[in-house]
């Protein structure tokens, strides 16, 4: 008996230590990337690829994982460190301040690396008397255009599918970095994120397959509450059916989800589908449990857009093209086998039915399906359609064309004002953000449209996100202008995406946009001036409950 207690001794023991090892590791790990990803911007030879980063940071993880004392990480860091040619430094301290600047990173995040204090001393130094250079990694400038946003030239390592340890911890590092220094809403839409790396280094480390690495990496880029923040690798997309779609939007009220609006009328009515049908189960699992499983891959910058994607991804199960749905319908419950399509498929739809693009509802009221408009022939067109309406209803709750956008304004204001601030990153700063408002030039009226002045109502809800948005935020400083409608999905400002090992890309939103007037705030989206609340009761009152709220509001 003593024998055998002794034996479960030394095992408790050896577990207890192996745990304390593999804890020390990670906190080495997470240490070690976050000074590796501070020398990649602000170290003048690491920005410079001099050493190769990338390759540095790989050649040390085999070193730091067999690290089991912190005393002899502390050391090894510091030799490293070390290793790099002496940066040069300014004279005196160069951090840019103001009213005008906002900042994601600075001396305080170097104290929480969990480094040596002489190391420490060493980055802040680094950081607060800083050079500005060229960096290998970041550029606004292609050769031909300057853009308002950073883009990130990283080796995209699109091979093997399923990468080694090392270059599945380089996806994560690069990927915690660039959000580090680059997302503009790293305080108030990446809650935690200096806490992340602890989470998913072993997630990352201890992925057997190229889907358990994939669903590691999809599922950080979720720990970022942005609209913007989409995973894309081909493979992954297809057997998870990611491009496929319900012909309808799906809306969420009252802790349900049901049926919403659709643009496609003979697929809904070929299914026998309505508007206010309650799903109830997929494919035999009750929607609840679809959801659980769903969550953890799916993010939104608000409830708004994080329930409309919940909502999109309730049918995305596998590459099926068919689902399984049980419907609530009054109290009857319905079984249907649906058809599920690419969106190529549904805009050839489209293409065939396509609706008019002005509408006379009556009394004076025109609807205007501006969305749907693809060619500046037929936005002419729709400006003398709409010459003599007393109220125009324009529809924004979806995505328009931006050339179109582009060529619309002087249809609708005698003329353009500045509608928002941006805040750009500094590349020579990296964490750093400027505010910057830009003169709007004047748009040339090549079309020679004729300039409506009557009453304006925007409709807008979940599915109204960036350009959109931006839109409907201008809009919103014309005269004689309301926005109606829900909540929109509080993400503007230009989307970024970033290469990662593996054939996976990244993405976020790269510029804090601020409407003027508080006419849009990240988050909180366009500023409504009549809010029309969902309920199960008025959804099913009508097919499209919203635009008939806004036509109450126009009469």
């Amino acid at each position: 008996m003593k024998k055998i207690t002794a034996i479960i001794a030394v095992l408790l023991l050896g577990a207890a230590v192996l745990k304390a090892q593999s804890k020390q590791q990670i906190e080495n790990l997470t240490a070690y990337t976050k000074v590796w990803g501070f020398l990649k911007y602000y170290h003048p030879s690491a920005a410079k690829g001099q050493p190769d980063w990338d390759a540095e940071y790989i050649k040390n993880v085999p070193a730091i994982n067999k690290i089991a004392e912190r005393g002899a990480f502390d050391k090894f860091i510091t030799e490293w460190y070390n290793s790099l040619p002496k940066a040069k430094l300014s004279g005196e301290v160069t951090r840019l301040q103001g009213d005008s600047v906002i900042k994601v990173f600075d001396e305080k995040d170097i104290a929480r690396f969990g480094i040596p204090k002489v190391l420490q001393k060493s980055l802040e130094e680094l950081y607060l008397y800083h050079l500005p250079d060229s960096s290998k990694y970041i550029n606004d400038f292609d050769g031909r255009y300057k853009y308002d946003h950073v883009f990130h030239n990283e080796d995209p390592m699109a091979a093997p599918l399923y990468p080694d340890e090392a270059h599945r911890l380089l996806a994560l590092a690069r990927f915690w970095n660039i959000v580090n220094y680059f997302y503009p809403h790293k305080k108030t839409n990446a809650p935690g994120w200096d806490e992340v790396l602890v989470e998913f280094i072993p997630k990352f480390k201890e992925a057997r397959n190229a889907d358990e690495y994939r669903e590691a990496f999809l599922q950080l880029t979720t720990r970022i509450h942005d609209s913007h923040s989409w995973f894309l690798q081909k493979e992954w997309n297809a057997a998870h059916g990611d491009f496929l779609n319900m012909p309808f939007d799906t809306y969420y009220a009252e802790g349900k989800f049901l049926i919403g609006y659709s643009k496609y009328d003979s697929l809904m009515r070929a299914a026998d589908l309505k508007v206010g049908d309650e799903i109830v189960a997929i494919n035999g699992l009750p929607v609840l449990e679809r959801v659980k499983q769903i969550a953890p891959h799916t993010t939104g910058t608000n409830a708004s857009s994080y329930y409309r994607e919940i909502g999109r991804n309730l049918f995305r199960i596998d590459s099926n093209k068919t689902v399984r749905i049980t419907l609530d319908r009054n109290g009857q419950r319905l079984e249907k086998q649906l058809k599920l399509y690419t969106y190529g498929e549904l805009f050839q739809y489209r293409v065939k039915h396509r609706p008019k693009i002005a509408t006379d509802m009556g009394h004076g009221v025109w609807y205007v399906r501006f969305c749907e408009i693809g060619d500046v022939r037929t936005l002419k067109k729709m400006y003398t359609d709409i010459a003599n309406a007393k109220t125009v209803i324009l529809e924004m709750r979806d995505y328009p064309s931006f050339q179109i956008v582009q060529a619309m304004w002087p249809g609708l204001v005698a003329k353009r004002l500045p509608a928002e601030v941006n805040y750009n990153a500094i590349l020579g700063f990296p964490g750093t953000f400027k505010a910057n408002i830009s003169e709007i030039p004047a748009t040339p009226d090549t079309l020679g449209l004729p300039l409506y002045k009557g009453k304006l109502v925007v409709l807008v809800n979940e599915q109204t996100q960036s350009l959109a948005e931006s839109v409907a935020a201008e809009l919103r400083m014309r005269p004689n202008t309301i926005i109606i409608g829900r909540q929109t999905a509080g993400t503007t400002g230009n989307m970024v995406r970033v290469d990662i090992p593996g054939g996976i890309e990244g993405s976020y939103t790269a510029v804090k946009v601020l409407g003027i007037n508080g006419s849009f705030e990240e988050g909180n989206g366009v500023k409504l001036d009549k809010e029309v609340k969902l309920s199960l009761k008025n959804i099913r009152s009508v097919p499209d409950y919203l635009l008939e709220k806004a036509y109450q509001e126009s009469l």
